[in-house]
């Protein structure tokens, strides 16, 4: 990022949009830190995805770069192998450093998710929760962040760098293993973005990642 770039006009602009599009997913963390129950969890969960969603399709700017970031570039053989390749790669990392290597810090998880057994919550958690989250995620952190942030970042390293570091740190009350394995799929993700230059694939992709990680 140049200073020039600093330097015009739509800078800080773009970054109030940004950080007002992402907050929600960051503040919701210090919402778990004090609940106990799934229900609790869930609407606090639900309700700042549903928050960015409102965000993303009320602001124009926004809304014009959601709905640019849809349609396939790729054929949809390349895209659906590409989708199917960037999930393996991420529930093998997650295997990886959960079961395999463990790196976690237990003082670093300062919040767990509260259980949830067969029932109305489970269900609408492993359907909609889960849509809602690869939905609102994909969105933002893939979509809407390249069409912005390509204005002041040179080179497709930095946009996956600093699109995985800002995904990992939504992660922060997870703890590290949580926040190790978000920046991998951050960047997983944006390269299938890129590739693709539609958040579908990313989306199919990353239910799919969240859908056998809550199994």
């Amino acid at each position: 990022m140049s200073p020039k770039n600093l330097k015009t006009p739509s800078f800080w602009p773009d970054v109030g949009i940004l950080a007002l599009l992402t907050g929600p997913f960051f503040l919701n963390d210090f919402i778990f830190l004090n609940i106990e129950t799934a229900p609790q969890w869930l609407a606090a969960d639900y309700g700042s995805k549903m928050l960015a969603l409102i965000v993303l399709f009320a602001v124009l700017p926004l809304r014009r770069a959601a709905a640019s970031t849809i349609k396939l570039k790729a054929t949809l053989k390349e895209a659906v192998t590409l989708a199917v390749l960037s999930t393996g790669a991420v529930i093998f990392a997650n295997y990886f450093f959960r079961v395999l290597v463990p790196i976690e810090i237990e003082s670093l998880v300062l919040f767990r998710y509260p259980p949830l057994t067969p029932g109305l919550f489970y269900w609408t958690d492993i359907t909609f929760g889960l849509a809602l989250t690869a939905v609102s995620e994909e969105f933002v952190f893939r979509g809407v962040f390249a069409v912005l942030a390509a204005r002041y970042l040179s080179g497709t390293a930095a946009m996956v760098l600093v699109s995985a570091i800002v995904f990992a740190l939504i992660h922060w009350s997870h703890g590290l293993t949580s926040m190790v394995v978000a920046g991998i799929a951050g960047v997983v993700l944006m390269v299938l973005y890129l590739r693709t230059g539609s958040v579908l694939p990313g989306i199919a992709a990353h239910y799919a990642i969240n859908f056998a990680d809550f199994l």
